[in-house]
Parts: structure tokens; sequence; C-alpha cells
């Protein structure tokens, strides 16, 4: 009697040993989803610690990988999000949001190159969700100077975007490099409206000016030294007047960054402009900032 009772205990353990780990397992699933519903963030990833401890890995899904990697990101534990994520990607799992967090770890963690892989994969496989990740991506392609690409993604931002003063300072330098005028002119003068002392706006038209008036100039006045004539004469002083009003729009610019930034950088335009005008004392004073 004894003895069928003490047969029966151990028969009752072991089916309990057997029933009790799945039972554990989806405890602790659930307990994460749980935390989750709740906004427990940090207890949602340690139940998924202990779920994941609890399985076979091999066996596991590479979406519970995902999905608990989303919450560790939002626990603030980006080292485990992205090792969770590892995972999610070694069983050849992927969405829109596991790679949009991914290039947000690799920013992070200064990896600009991953960022970019990241981003890139995002744009290439989730049209749809191209809005969420074309104002970083644009960014990226202007730090690593690749300007056909930035320009690709410059097309796609919507206007609030392009509006951005830090963006269309890029998209400034951008157009710059590629020598397209006529943009930087209506870029310039956009970025003017939004900062009436950026620099580099106040440099385009300070130098535009400067040098359609200076080209002129010597034009003009090389065609009076070979054809001295009257006739050739009067044609200089219409021309000379078009090379002063230059001049003149020329210095707007350069008095506001003189202001900015007095010396060296720009005393030699001033002095040049006044030397033009026939001031030498003015071209002189300038000229003493040039040494």
């Amino acid at each position: 009697m004894v003895f069928r009772k003490l047969l029966w205990i151990a028969l009752f353990a072991i089916f309990l040993a057997g029933c009790g780990a799945p039972k554990l397992v989806t405890t602790s699933k659930t307990d994460a989803e749980t935390f989750e519903a709740a906004g427990d963030f940090l207890q949602a990833t340690e139940a998924w610690k202990h779920y994941f401890e609890q399985t076979d890995i091999e066996k596991t899904a590479g979406a519970d990988f995902a999905h608990a990697a989303k919450i560790a990101y939002k626990s603030g534990d980006i080292e485990l999000a992205l090792s969770w994520f590892d995972q999610a990607r070694y069983k050849d799992y992927a969405d829109a949001e596991m790679y949009i967090l991914l290039a947000k770890i690799f920013r992070q963690k200064k990896n600009i190159s991953k960022e970019l892989t990241a981003l890139e994969y995002v744009a290439e496989n989730y049209s749809d969700k191209r809005g969420e990740i074309d104002s970083r991506l644009f960014d990226v392609y202007i730090e690593i100077k690749s300007p056909e690409k930035a320009l690709q993604v410059w097309h796609r931002l919507d206007d609030n975007s392009k509006s951005e003063l830090p963006k269309l300072n890029s998209y400034f330098l951008l157009q710059q490099d590629l020598e397209n005028n006529s943009v930087c002119d209506s870029v310039a003068g956009v970025i003017l409206t939004k900062d009436p002392q950026n620099v580099e706006a106040l440099e385009w038209f300070g130098k535009k000016y400067y040098w359609r008036g200076e080209n002129r100039y010597k034009r003009e006045m090389a065609k009076y030294e070979k054809k001295k004539t009257t006739k050739q004469y009067k044609i200089l002083l219409k021309e000379l007047d078009k090379s002063t009003a230059d001049f003149k729009r020329s210095l707007n610019y350069f008095n506001k960054l003189w202001k900015i930034e007095p010396g060296k950088k720009y005393a030699g335009y001033f002095a040049n402009i006044y030397a033009r005008f026939g001031n030498k004392k003015k071209s002189d004073y300038y000229k003493k900032f040039m040494k």
C-alpha cells in the first residue's frame, strides 16, 4: 500500500515536471505582453529574457525576437535590442519598424555605415515608410558626400522638411558643389528670409555681384584699350555704370558680412570695390586688413 502510494507520487511529480516547463514559458510570454500593454517596458523586457531562457533558441520565431527587441529599445537597453534584432535577422525575419529602429541604434552608436545600410533597406523595401526615414537619409548622403543620391531623396521630402533651415543650408551647399547657380540664387534668397545673417547665403550674393561687376569692368576696359574711339568710350561709360551697380549690390552683402567677421577674409573685396570707385582713402583703409 505504501509502495503504491509512493509510486503514484513519483508518477505525479514526473507529470508535473513534464507539464511545468511549457506552462512557465507561456506565462513568461504572457507576462511580457501584459507589461507591454501597461507601458512597463522594463518589466516586459525582463519577461522576454525569461521567455528566451526557457525556450529552444533554434525553434524560437524571428518575429518574437524582433518584437522583444523593440520592447528592449523602448526600455532603453539598446545593446540588448541590437542582440535580439541580430537573432531576428539570423532567422531571416524583417519588418520596417525593425530596420527603422536599427538605423536609430546605429546612429546612437555613431556607426554611419550601418545606419545607412538600415535606412536604405527601408527605402528600398518599404516605400510606404520612406517618409519616416527620408529626412535622415538626406542628411547621411550629405555627410558622406553622395550628391546624386541626396538629390533623389530631396525630391521626395515633404514641404515642411524642405523649409527647415538646416535642410535648406545643406541643399544650398549641395547645389553650389554641383554649380547649379540659378538654383543657388533661389535657395540663398529663401535662406536669407529665414536667417538674414546666414554667412553662406550672404557670401553667395556678395561674391556673385562682385565678380559680375569686376568681370564687366575688366572686359570693357580691355575693349576700350584696343579701340579708343568716341563710340567705344560711350559704350564703356554705360557698361561701367552697370559694373558700379553690381559693386554697390555686392557691398550690401559684404557690409553685413563685415559686421559678422571684420578682417582679412573680406577686406580684399572692399579694397578693390572702392578702388574701382576711385575712393583711394577707403580702399587703403581695407588694404590694411589684408596684411
